[in-house]
């Protein structure tokens, strides 16, 4: 489950990226991704955009380890591989086991807060067992807001009734991600990190896929290699 903005900061974060070059496609689902393109379901019928680099970033799978919880303690899985989890994030039948973010399947945004939240609930838990305290109320998330990274200098966000976007809401996003970040160390590494990549136009990660190999080869008219 995605975090879900209001359709006057949708319009904004959708003209910002058509501005950036970017072809939004809505209402489209995609049904098959190999090696040369991307088929997509428009609801009038389907199309093909042929690309030989693809990036997917819509949707969370659970990590391996909650396969081999769920397979050894017997506990129900979604179609994500998440458990599904007592209203304390316990496994059922194993209330020694908690189970947070992405890895617990809960009808919440797919973020950040849910996770922290989360894990500081079964920390206090926890605390209150070894104090032979009754247990805590059941887990309960506090939405925050929401917030969304554009592009340079562009984001957009949502606080209540507050709604932010352009550069406003770009600081703002740099601000709370910094905020929470644990360590003052790790804060002015970050800082500096983003000052330099935002005022310039350079990147200090660079990954080389096979795919992106291919991509070129195809680009330049190389034969692939089988």
């Amino acid at each position: 489950m995605l975090p879900a903005f209001d359709a006057p900061l949708s319009v904004r974060a959708e003209r910002q990226l058509t501005r950036m070059g970017v072809d939004v496609r809505l209402n489209t689902r995609v049904v098959d991704v190999d090696e040369g393109g991307v088929k997509m379901d428009t609801g009038e019928g389907g199309e093909r955009i042929e690309a030989y680099t693809k990036i997917w970033a819509a949707g969370v799978a659970a990590p391996t380890l909650a396969t081999r919880i769920a397979e050894a303690t017997g506990a129900g899985t979604d179609r994500a591989g998440r458990i599904r989890v007592n209203p304390d994030l316990t496994v059922p039948g194993h209330p020694e086991i908690f189970v947070v973010g992405d890895m617990a399947a809960l009808d919440l945004p797919g973020v950040a807060q849910v996770a922290m939240q989360g894990g500081r609930y079964a920390a206090k838990v926890i605390q209150r067992r070894v104090a032979g305290r009754p247990a805590k109320r059941p887990f309960h998330y506090f939405d925050k807001g929401n917030m969304a990274t554009i592009g340079r200098f562009s984001a957009v966000a949502n606080v209540g009734k507050l709604h932010f976007s352009g550069l406003l809401g770009w600081l703002m996003w740099l601000g709370v991600h910094l905020f929470y970040l644990i360590g003052f160390k790790n804060k002015v590494t970050t800082l500096l990190h983003w000052v330099v990549s935002f005022l310039g136009r350079g990147r200090a990660e660079r990954i080389s896929t096979v795919q992106q190999i291919h991509a070129r080869n195809a680009l330049n008219g190389t034969p692939r290699a089988t």
